[in-house]
């Protein structure tokens, strides 16, 4: 099989042979036979990875590439002719063809055209005999990558297997670019499913907001059937269509409608036995305005920030009398007061069973600890039964994202309260609370507040113990990163020093200025937009991840979203400070108060670069040429200067800058994880003396 041509970034050469970018830039400046660039830009070439794999085992005796690597990169390269999802589907397609064959090995003498039609012929089949020709995707992927689409695809496939490659593919994406809706670990889609309840009647159940289908797979491995998905990403229910494909499930009942579930809400004959769905968080553009007389809205119309709760109506709507609805739900739905009302009006109709939270990071690509909502559709003449508030986050092990003792928890803590709710009551844990104690001046229904406060006897002290040696350790790493005074030594000098705006109009750095207003990126364009992850100046500021969804324009000319290497630089900040954007900040888009300054690598090292522009030095030339706003100071980048030096002595630099901050990281991982030491001790002295009871 001819493997064509797959093109790799400077960064994927890094990653490939498991060293700094700053050493590709050596290897192309000290070797006259690295290969060339074959496309991308002055800025930002892209290699032929054969050529770039061949010099590898010439040069530094690498082994072969990771087929699952060479599968992502034959995915990449098709980013410029078509997006992502498209790429995955194609690749999908030619996985699920050799899943069914079980000859993954012998797939490499097939001529791949006639690989790949046959792939797509046999997936067509699937989808009409399922009642989903309306997910037929695109007839072929483009001709010049076919075959190294093929090759790539069969390579991963005998290395693992068929399904395993295409997760892993799915999980890469995510790194890049989540979901419309939210990517769950599949031990937390399975506890949904289980909160659920068994089945009953035709056990139907439904998700009006699938994404790429992890709710929809868990009901399947449960034996629900049959199941019902919705979501207005078609590219997203194509891939939930061939994971279905993978898991069997394309035999069984299963429905998959694309379109605005709010707007356009697919409907569940007889009402859906159960109702499971992580929704988009926070939009503004849901269709409020529209929507406003919209028969769904039983417990209030839902201000226009509050599509949280929008969504749980909609939910409700879909369920059958009696049937459940188990929701993700971020944690200003149980808590802003511009939803009080509607809560209000759900508590009183015996709408909530159990609010749980989460610990943060549970839920790929979200800092925050969502929570997981337990609803159940009023039945004629029930009344409201306990509500179960539990919070998980304080008592997870060492690592705040494992999914698998979570699950274990809130299996163990659902089953009690519905057991004898009386008995529910776990300080520090979980407690059953009546209805009308939660019908107060806010009807806040955020766990932690309302739970008995831990007595000494109750703490588990062996996770204090592990917690103490996390703190400690941290500790020590910590001692290992504090900065010293560089080495004395003679340093060249610089030529003279430019402004990062003399650097723009030379090429050596792009400067993108922040959007103008929240969602502004685009608007008006008439170009494709989609719902991506948002990092502001306020997350940089504030050293957290991307935290914002929002509909974007997806024109990678006009808005491309933040690469690896770029220096993101808040417009407003108490003093300058710069991020160089790693891996998991890769895939988002720039949003409101963010600058983003992509150099050239061999001019300008981006390290370098955020370390000056955020000393002492720079931050008064900065406080002289900005203005007071907001307690902070307006940041132009275009203002900031650097000295004239080589990049070798640049890239050098950079990396103390570099070091200084990962110092500044583990201080902020060392303050978060002693602060949650520092509460338990607390809790751990006071309750000697104070008795199990609700907090104030």
């Amino acid at each position: 099989m001819d493997t064509g041509d797959v093109e790799v970034t400077s960064a994927d050469i890094a990653r490939i042979a498991g060293v700094k970018p700053t050493a590709v830039s050596n290897w192309r400046r000290r070797h006259d036979d690295f290969p060339r660039p074959v496309g991308g830009t002055d800025r930002s070439p892209r290699f032929d990875l054969a050529q770039v794999e061949h010099w590898l085992s010439a040069h530094r005796g690498a082994p072969t590439i990771d087929p699952d690597q060479r599968l992502w990169q034959a995915v990449d390269s098709l980013r410029s002719t078509a997006p992502a999802e498209s790429a995955l589907a194609w690749v999908g397609t030619l996985l699920l063809h050799l899943h069914r064959h079980h000859a993954p090995p012998a797939a490499r003498n097939t001529d791949p055209r006639a690989l790949f039609e046959a792939a797509r012929t046999g997936f067509t089949a699937s989808l009409a005999a399922a009642g989903l020709e309306h997910l037929a995707g695109p007839d072929a992927p483009p001709g010049t990558h076919l075959p190294a689409l093929a090759d790539a695809a069969v390579r991963a496939a005998a290395g693992s297997s068929p399904a395993q490659a295409f997760e892993r593919l799915l999980e890469r994406l995510d790194q890049r670019a989540p979901s419309g809706s939210h990517t769950l670990p599949p031990a937390l889609a399975d506890l949904m499913v289980r909160l659920a309840g068994p089945a009953v009647g035709d056990g139907a159940l439904a998700d009006p907001a699938c994404g790429r289908g992890e709710l929809l797979l868990a009901a399947g491995r449960a034996g629900r059937s049959p199941l019902h998905g919705q979501d207005r990403d078609a590219p997203s229910a194509r891939l939930t269509a061939l994971r279905a494909g993978f898991a069997g499930l394309l035999d069984r009942r299963l429905t998959l409608n694309v379109g605005d579930a709010l707007r356009s809400p697919a409907p569940t004959p007889d009402g859906a036995d159960a109702v499971l769905c992580a929704p988009p968080f926070g939009e503004r553009n849901w269709g409020a305005e529209e929507l406003v007389e919209d028969e769904r809205w039983v417990y209030g119309v839902p201000p226009r920030l509050e599509s949280d709760l929008a969504w749980a109506q909609h939910c409700l709507s879909l369920a059958r009398p009696g049937g459940a609805v188990v929701m993700v739900m971020p944690p200003g739905a149980a808590a802003r007061p511009s939803g009080r009302r509607i809560r209000r009006e759900m508590l009183r109709a015996g709408v909530f069973r159990a609010v749980i939270s989460l610990p943060p990071g549970l839920a790929a690509h979200y800092a925050v600890p969502l929570q997981l909502w337990v609803l159940r559709r009023p039945e004629p003449g029930r009344a409201p039964a306990p509500v179960l508030l539990a919070d998980t986050s304080p008592h997870a092990p060492g690592d705040p994202a494992d999914e698998a003792s979570v699950s274990a928890l809130v299996d163990r803590l659902w089953k009690g309260f519905l057991d004898d709710p009386a008995a529910a009551a776990e300080p520090g844990v979980s407690r059953a609370v009546d209805v009308l104690d939660l019908l107060d001046e806010d009807v806040d229904l955020t766990p932690r507040p309302r739970l008995p406060v831990p007595r000494a006897a109750d703490v588990d002290l062996e996770s204090f113990a592990r917690d103490r040696r996390r703190v400690e350790a941290s500790l020590r790493a910590l001692r290992a990163l504090v900065p010293r005074p560089p080495e004395e030594e003679a340093l060249p000098e610089p030529t003279r020093m430019v402004t990062l705006a003399e650097l723009a109009r030379a090429g050596s750095v792009t400067i993108r200025r922040p959007a103008a207003r929240r969602g502004d990126q685009g608007r008006g364009t008439g170009g494709p937009r989609i719902e991506a992850r948002v990092i502001s100046g306020e997350d940089v500021a504030l050293g957290r991840p991307a935290s914002g969804r929002e509909e974007v324009d997806a024109d990678p000319m006009r808005n491309p979203p933040v690469q690896e290497g770029d220096v993101l630089i808040p417009a407003v900040a108490a003093r300058p400070v710069a991020r160089v954007a790693a891996e998991t900040d890769a895939g988002a888009y720039p949003g409101p108060g963010l600058y983003v300054v992509r150099t050239n690598p061999g001019a300008v090292d981006p390290w370098f670069l955020a370390g000056f522009v955020t000393s002492t030095a720079e931050s008064r030339t900065t406080a002289r040429a900005g203005s007071s706003m907001r307690g902070g100071l307006r940041v132009d980048p275009a203002r900031m200067r650097l000295p004239v030096l080589p990049v070798q002595e640049q890239q050098r630099h950079g990396e103390m800058f570099r070091q200084v901050a990962r110092f500044r990281e583990a201080l902020h991982e060392l303050d978060a994880l002693g602060q949650g030491l520092a509460d338990r001790g607390v809790d751990l002295i006071a309750g000697r003396w104070t008795p199990g009871h609700a907090a104030p």
